[in-house]
């Protein structure tokens, strides 16, 4: 240990005399040599320091430009939802122009309806409406889309409303089974068109359509009309399918697809009168 320290303190009074002898050589013939000793050397080391630096320089620079880099992204995912809330506007628009044109088509004399707006669906086969109290709904108060049902008013808050659309479990109404083809605008008397009548319930997925006359000439299409009389108005609920007979009943059965989908449901009008 002690040796180790000597020679470090004395180094320099070896490396003085070795760097003295190297340039007066420099000075004479050997010049040459040693040129080509040195750059054999350390033109390695240069090589490799000069392609570091580069690679380093070129970091740097990504560095620098990634900010940008980010700052565009940043904008361009602001721009995307702008043009979202734009579009999503439109289709609200739409929608409501649509919804009006075919209220208006659809108006029963001595009937008041209100506009609402749908704010939330559940799954578990209701819609909750901006409107309630307030606005004068009352519990069972019949909600439409046009000549479309879309369901009953079951509880009443001040300014909210829950509606039971037909897939709860606790709806039962009973309905009508008419032709695909058949003009609801024009002035026929229903009746006359009346393939069989049927009772619906709602599971959640799906309405079961049941006590289908077991010799009616159904088919799968056949519009299905909700005639209640706690609905009152004859009212358009989907369309027959799958259809089936249980050999142990003297009836048929099978499922309603509904006319809209009710979880895309953005506005409905309730019937107060």
């Amino acid at each position: 240990m002690k040796g180790k320290t000597v020679t470090r303190k004395y180094s320099h009074f070896i490396y003085i005399p070795i760097c003295i002898v190297v340039i007066l050589l420099g000075k004479t013939s050997f010049r040459k040599g040693l040129d080509t000793a040195f750059s054999y050397v350390f033109n390695p080391i240069y090589v490799f320091a000069n392609s570091s630096g580069d690679s380093i320089l070129m970091w740097s620079k990504a560095v620098m430009g990634a900010s940008s880099y980010i700052q565009e992204y940043e904008d361009m995912k602001q721009e995307i939802a702008r043009l979202k809330v734009e579009n999503s506007e439109k289709i609200l628009d739409y929608e409501e122009y649509k919804a009006l044109k075919e209220q208006e088509s659809f108006i029963y004399k001595g009937s008041k309806y209100l506009e609402s707006k749908v704010l939330r669906f559940d799954k578990q086969g209701g819609i909750i409406i901006n409107i309630g109290r307030d606005e004068g709904v009352k519990k069972g108060d019949v909600v439409v889309l046009g000549k479309a049902f879309v369901g009953r008013v079951f509880e009443v808050s001040k300014n909210n409303s829950l509606v039971k659309l037909p897939t709860n479990k606790a709806t039962s109404l009973e309905v009508i089974v008419v032709d695909s083809s058949i003009d609801l605008n024009a002035e026929n008397r229903i009746d006359s068109f009346v393939k069989t009548k049927g009772v619906v319930k709602g599971e959640v997925d799906n309405i079961v359509i049941e006590n289908l006359g077991i010799n009616a000439d159904i088919n799968d299409g056949d519009l299905i009309l909700i005639q209640d009389e706690r609905i009152g108005d004859i009212l358009i609920l989907g369309t027959l399918i799958g259809i089936s007979k249980n050999p142990a009943s003297t009836f048929k059965e099978g499922f309603v697809s509904p006319i809209f989908d009710y979880s895309n449901l953005l506005t409905v009008f309730v019937n107060i009168e």
